[in-house]
């Protein structure tokens, strides 16, 4: 058997492994993601039923590539250590969080934290108390400039390849009410008007200065985070009518080209990505699915860029392969690139239990890595925010799930290179 066939082989024994292991039915809705500074409630997240017993695990696979990368805001669990002193206990988890030694680190720009006011400076030293809302413990932090130097420390350690990504409309910037939007719709969701996007360019500019100043790389850049999803970017139709064509398209596609412009003025190497769409089972008067928004995209826009960034949180259903699917359908001369920039294992008291979820996430990584298309999954988040319980440690800080062992097997520190074989599920869910 060829290399390729034995691949898909494998892939589809892994699906099926999977779907065995899941149970359960798909869910209804979208799978929200965390607005910065506005969390929703993530009771629509794609949740697996209870599995029955997973099927024997094949060991270490080779064959294919899969790097791996997280979203963390809180620079007290980014420094390395000897850089910074870090209190306890965020200093023990800054060191298990650097023993998965990323090839990625996603960074969010809450553009409207960041430029409130239009006419002042951008606030790049924002304090932040380092709790999680009301959370204890907390370690303060300051604002955007910290979180470039902690990541240009590490970058200095090699990995740690910057994925940037934005989101939250200034209330001065913000299109006015209009559209089917939800009744809990504010500014921050909506598209910015065509005249704000000179500061939204700015922004951008301002940005890459700050990052260069602090010796760290931001080389890939997306216009906006989950845009066909109503949290942030609203509304998604004109109509409240689930035929009604999604308006939310074409807003991305101006952000898109002003993040263009302003990237081409620039000086160094950055790179646009497309997507960031949330995963979602299908259309909703509120939701455009992923399938809608990748056909709906002009073909210079979906075929010139050559990365697809795509959030599949583990569920039945594999977001990266409605993705994939749906990219195939356009036929764009060269193949996308698929990454993963937000996936987890959802933490409940529930069943399945952590273990068995990390066994599942393991699975779908396996999956992905088999992928010729996916190249990269991104964990979403480190410390878990207990309204959305995707993390690796608890919220307190006071242990860790199965999951973090997992992506340290799955890391630079065990596995040197994305194309090094994928562990086996005994060494990255034995905790």
């Amino acid at each position: 058997m060829s290399r390729a066939l034995l691949a898909v082989a494998v892939v589809l024994a892994l699906a099926v492994a999977w779907t065995a292991g899941a149970g359960g039915t798909e869910p209804t809705a979208a799978a929200p993601t965390p607005e910065p500074g506005v969390t929703p409630d993530p009771g629509e997240t794609p949740e697996p039923g209870t599995p029955p017993t997973p099927t024997p695990d094949p060991g270490p696979i080779g064959g294919g590539e899969l790097a791996v990368g997280f979203t963390e805001p809180n620079p007290n669990l980014v420094w390395p250590a000897g850089t910074k002193d870090v209190a306890a206990p965020f200093d023990r988890w800054r060191n298990e969080i650097g023993a998965i030694r990323p090839a990625f680190y996603r960074l969010q720009l809450d553009w409207a934290q960041l430029e409130p006011d239009p006419a002042a400076p951008l606030v790049l030293d924002r304090a932040h108390s380092g709790c999680l809302r009301d959370r204890l413990p907390c370690a303060a932090w300051q604002g955007l400039r910290e979180q470039l130097e902690a990541l240009a420390a590490r970058q200095a350690e090699g990995g740690w390849e910057a994925v940037v990504t934005i989101s939250g409309t200034p209330e001065w910037a913000a299109e006015q009410p209009a559209g089917c939007e939800r009744a809990d719709a504010g500014p921050r969701a909506r598209a910015p008007r065509a005249d704000a996007l000179v500061h939204y360019r700015a922004l951008v500019t301002a940005v890459l200065a700050l990052a260069e100043a602090a010796g760290a790389q931001l080389r890939w850049w997306n216009a906006w985070n989950e845009p066909n999803h109503p949290y942030f970017l609203s509304p998604q139709r004109a109509d409240c009518d689930v035929a009604s064509p999604s308006v939310s398209v074409a807003a991305y596609v101006r952000l898109h080209a002003a993040l263009g412009e302003a990237l081409a003025a620039a000086p160094g190497d950055q790179e646009r990505i497309l997507g960031d769409l949330a995963g979602t089972r299908g259309p909703t008067i509120h939701l455009t699915d992923v399938q809608e928004f990748i056909g709906a995209l002009p073909r210079e826009v979906i075929c010139g860029v050559r990365v697809w960034a795509q959030h599949a949180y583990l569920a039945p259903r594999d977001d990266a392969a409605v993705a994939r699917a749906a990219l195939a359908a356009r036929d764009c001369p060269v193949p996308h690139e698929i990454w993963v920039t937000e996936t987890g294992a959802r933490n409940t008291d529930a069943d399945p239990p952590p273990l068995r979820r990390c066994q599942n996430m393991h699975r779908r990584l396996q999956t992905w890595y088999l992928d010729p298309q996916v190249t990269v999954a991104f964990q979403y988040t480190l410390r878990e925010d207990d309204r959305f319980p995707f993390g690796l440690i608890a919220t307190a800080l006071d242990g860790a799930y199965p999951a973090l062992g997992l992506w340290q097997a799955w890391g630079g520190a065990a596995r040197h290179w994305p194309t090094a074989p994928a562990p086996a599920l005994a060494a990255a869910c034995g905790a």
